[in-house]
C-alpha cells in the first residue's frame, strides 16, 4: 500500500492562516495582552540571544531584557507625567481667567450673534445638576460599575503583557526547535525558507515603523516649535514615540498640544494652526510615512497598507489595528509561496513557457557536471553552458551545474545551479521584451533530443536563434564595488569614467555606469576595455545601441529586483546580431552568475554586502590558500548546500514575489 502525501505546504498554509485568523477574530476581546508580549518576545530575543551567547543563563537575560525595557517605559513616563502635571498646574491657575474671558467677551459674541443666551449664573447650574444627579443616579450607578470593571481589565492586561512576555521569551528556542521537530520531514527546506522569509520581512517592517517614529518626531517637533508653542520638543518626540500604536501618538499629543496652546495663545490663531498641523501630519503618517517607509520595505504597496489597517482594524479591533501591517506581510510571504505553487502547477502551466518557472528546483535532483548529448552535434563547451546546433538556424543552450570562480570552473557541481540560472534568465527575457528582443524561443528543449537524453535538458535548457555574437561584454554598474572599488581608490575612477571623490566601498553611484570587457575564452581573463575601443571593434552607431540598450535593461531590472529584496549592484550582458543586423539579447539575463545580487535588508554602505551567488565559495577559495590557477580544488559538501540555497533564493524572490 503506497504511503499517502502530505498535502502541498502552500495550500496547508494558506488552510492554517484561515483557521489562525478565525480564532484571532473569536478570541480578539482576550488576546491583547498574548499577542503584544508574543510580539515583545519575537522583538527582544535576539537581544536575549545576545546575552546568552556572552554567558547569562537565558532565564536571567531574559530578566535583564525585561527591565531594561520596563526602565525604558519609564523614562519615557518621566517625559510625559511632569508635562501632564505643569500643564494642568498651569490651566488651573488660568481657570478664572478663563471664565472671565468666557463671560465678558464669548458669551456676548454669542447672543449678539446667533441670539443665543446661555445662563451663567452659577447657584441656577448647580441646582440644575443637583436635580440631575438625583434624578439619573440609578441610571449612572450601572455606568459607574462598567467603567471600573474595564478599568480592572485594563490594568490586568496592563499586568499580563509582561508575564507572557517573561514565558515565550525565556522559551523561544525551544518553542521553535519543537515546532521544527514537529515538520513533516519533505517539507523542512521549504519551512525553513518561507520562515526565514517571513522573519526577513517582519524585520523590514519594524526597521520601517522606527523609522515612521523617527520621522513623527521630527515633523512634530519642527513644525511646533515654528508654531511658536511652548513644550515642542517633549511634546513632538512624545507623539512620535507612541505613534508605533496607531492613532495613541497622534491622540495624545494632540490633546497635549491643544491644551497647552489654548493657555498660551491669546487668540484662536494659534489653536487653529496647532491642529492644523496635527492633521497634517496625521495624512502623512497614514498615506506617506507608514506606506513609503513600512509598506515599501515588506513589499506591500501603499493601497494595500492602508486596507490592511482598516480590514484587520475591522475585523479585530485594536488588536488588528495594532498588528495590522505585520500580519499583512507575513500574509503577503504566504500568497507569493501559493502564487509560485500556481505558476508551478499543470495547471497554470499547460504547454511549454520558457518564460514560467514551470517546476521547483530540487536541492535533491542528480548535479550535472557535464551533458553527453550525442544526437546533436557539439558547437561549444563554455564555463557553464554547452551549446548544441538544432539544424542549421538553432541552437540548444544546456546550462549545467559547473561553477566558475575566479575564472576557473571548479570540478565540484552545485546541485539545482544550471535549473536556476535558465528560469531566471528566461523570466528577464520574457520580462524585458520590450526593451530588447531575445533569442529565446517557444521550444521544448526535450523535443529536440533523444528519449534518453532528456533528463539532461529538463528544466536547465532553452532553444534559441542561431546568431552571430557580438566579441564585447557589456557591463553595467550601479554601485560601487569588485574591481572597480580597487580602482576608484587608486585613481577615484571606474574604467577611466570619473567618479565623485568620497565614495565608500557598495556606495550607490549617481547614476548606472556602462563599462565594457572583452569576451575571453574559458581559462582566460576578460580584459575591461574603454568605449572608444568598443566602438573601433563594432562601430559607433552599435557601441552606442548597446551601451543605450545596456543601460536601460539594467535600471528596469534593478527597480523591479528591489520591490523583490534584491538589489543589482552590478551585471553583465551579452549581445548578438540577426540576419537583418538587428540587436538580440543573448546567453543568460540578469542571473545569480551574471549579476552581483545583494539582499537588501543587509545592504550598508562602507563594507561588502553578502550576495546571492557563488560568495560563499569564494570565500572559502580566499581562505583555503588556492593560487586561482587549474585545476580548481574540491568544494565541500557545506560550502556546496549553502551556495545552492543562495542561488534557490535569489530565483524564489525574483520569480515568486
Amino acid at each position: 500500500m503506497p504511503t499517502p502525501r502530505p498535502p502541498a505546504l502552500p495550500w496547508f498554509a494558506l488552510a492554517a492562516l484561515l483557521v489562525a485568523g478565525g480564532l484571532v477574530y473569536l478570541l480578539a476581546p482576550v488576546l491583547t495582552p498574548f499577542l503584544a508580549g508574543a510580539l515583545l518576545a519575537y522583538i527582544f530575543d535576539p537581544l536575549v540571544d545576545r546575552l546568552e551567547a556572552r554567558g547569562l543563563s537565558r532565564a536571567t537575560g531574559t530578566v535583564a531584557v525585561i527591565v531594561l525595557a520596563g526602565l525604558g517605559l519609564f523614562a519615557l513616563l518621566l517625559v510625559a507625567l511632569p508635562l501632564f502635571q505643569g500643564q494642568f498646574a498651569e490651566l488651573s491657575h488660568r481657570i478664572p481667567a478663563a471664565l472671565e474671558l468666557l463671560q465678558t467677551r464669548l458669551l456676548p459674541w454669542l447672543s449678539q450673534t446667533f441670539g443665543i443666551t446661555i445662563d451663567t449664573d452659577l447657584g441656577t447650574l448647580k441646582a440644575w445638576l443637583t436635580a440631575k444627579a438625583a434624578q439619573n443616579g440609578a441610571d449612572w450607578l450601572p455606568t459607574l460599575q462598567t467603567g471600573a470593571l474595564a478599568i480592572v481589565g485594563i490594568l490586568a492586561n496592563l499586568l499580563l503583557i509582561p508575564v507572557v512576555m517573561f514565558y515565550l521569551l525565556r522559551d523561544w528556542d525551544v518553542m521553535v526547535a519543537r515546532v521544527a521537530a514537529l515538520t513533516p520531514r519533505p517539507w523542512m527546506p521549504t519551512v525553513t525558507r518561507v520562515a526565514r522569509a517571513m522573519d526577513a520581512v517582519v524585520g523590514e517592517f519594524l526597521r520601517g515603523q522606527l523609522a515612521v517614529m523617527l520621522a513623527l518626531s521630527v515633523y512634530y517637533t519642527l513644525a511646533l516649535w515654528l508654531a511658536g508653542l511652548d513644550y515642542a520638543l517633549p511634546i513632538g518626540l512624545l507623539t512620535g514615540v507612541l505613534s508605533f500604536v496607531p492613532f495613541l501618538g497622534f491622540g495624545l499629543g494632540m490633546i497635549l498640544a491643544l491644551l497647552v496652546a489654548l493657555l498660551q495663545f491669546g487668540d484662536w490663531t494659534g489653536i487653529a494652526a496647532v491642529a492644523g498641523i496635527y492633521f497634517a501630519g496625521q495624512i502623512l503618517e497614514s498615506y506617506v510615512f507608514t506606506p513609503r517607509l513600512v509598506g515599501e520595505r515588506v513589499g506591500l504597496h501603499p493601497v494595500a497598507v492602508i486596507f490592511a489597517l482598516a480590514a484587520f482594524g475591522q475585523l479585530f479591533g485594536f488588536v488588528g489595528v495594532l498588528l495590522a501591517v505585520p500580519l499583512a506581510a507575513i500574509l503577503l510571504v504566504a500568497l507569493r509561496e501559493l502564487r509560485g505553487a500556481y505558476v508551478a502547477s499543470a495547471f497554470y502551466g499547460g504547454g511549454y513557457n520558457p518564460a514560467s518557472p514551470a517546476s521547483p528546483v530540487s536541492a535533491m535532483s542528480a548535479p550535472l557536471l557535464e551533458s553527453r548529448i550525442t544526437s546533436l552535434p557539439l558547437v561549444h563547451k563554455g564555463k557553464v553552458r554547452d551549446i548544441y546546433a538544432v539544424g542549421d538556424d538553432k541552437l540548444l543552450i544546456v546550462t549545467t551545474d559547473r561553477l566558475s570562480a575566479f575564472d576557473v570552473v571548479m570540478p565540484t557541481p552545485i546541485p539545482g545551479k544550471g535549473e536556476v540560472l535558465t528560469k531566471v534568465s528566461a523570466f528577464w527575457f520574457d520580462k524585458l521584451k520590450a526593451i530588447v528582443p531575445s533569442q529565446a524561443l517557444a521550444i521544448d528543449p526535450e523535443s529536440v533530443v533523444a528519449a534518453n537524453e532528456r533528463d539532461q535538458v529538463a528544466g536547465r535548457a532553452i532553444v534559441v536563434k542561431k546568431l552571430k555574437a557580438l566579441p564585447v561584454e557589456a557591463i553595467v554598474r550601479g554601485y560601487l564595488v569588485g574591481s572597480g572599488w580597487k580602482e576608484y581608490q587608486a585613481s577615484q575612477s571606474v574604467c577611466g569614467i570619473a567618479l565623485p571623490a568620497g565614495l565608500q566601498q557598495a556606495d550607490r553611484l549617481p547614476e548606472p555606469i556602462f563599462t565594457p570587457s572583452t569576451k575571453a575564452a574559458v581559462g582566460a581573463h576578460d580584459e575591461n576595455i574603454s568605449f572608444t575601443q568598443m566602438a573601433a571593434l563594432i562601430g559607433q552607431e552599435l557601441a552606442d545601441q548597446v551601451r543605450d540598450v545596456s543601460l536601460a535593461l539594467y535600471k528596469a531590472a534593478a527597480e523591479y529586483a528591489l520591490t523583490r529584496g534584491i538589489i543589482i549592484a552590478d551585471t553583465k550582458f551579452e549581445f548578438g546580431l540577426d540576419a537583418d543586423g538587428k540587436l538580440v539579447w543573448i546567453d543568460e539575463a540578469l542571473t545569480p552568475d551574471s549579476s552581483r545580487f545583494w539582499p537588501a535588508n543587509q545592504y550598508r554602505p562602507g563594507s561588502n554586502p553578502p550576495s546571492f551567488d557563488k560568495q560563499f565559495v569564494r570565500d572559502w577559495l580566499e581562505a583555503s590558500g588556492w593560487n586561482k590557477q587549474a585545476p580548481g580544488p574540491e568544494l565541500p559538501p557545506e560550502i556546496v548546500a549553502k551556495t545552492a540555497e543562495k542561488y534557490r533564493e535569489a530565483m524564489t524572490r525574483l520569480l515568486n514575489g
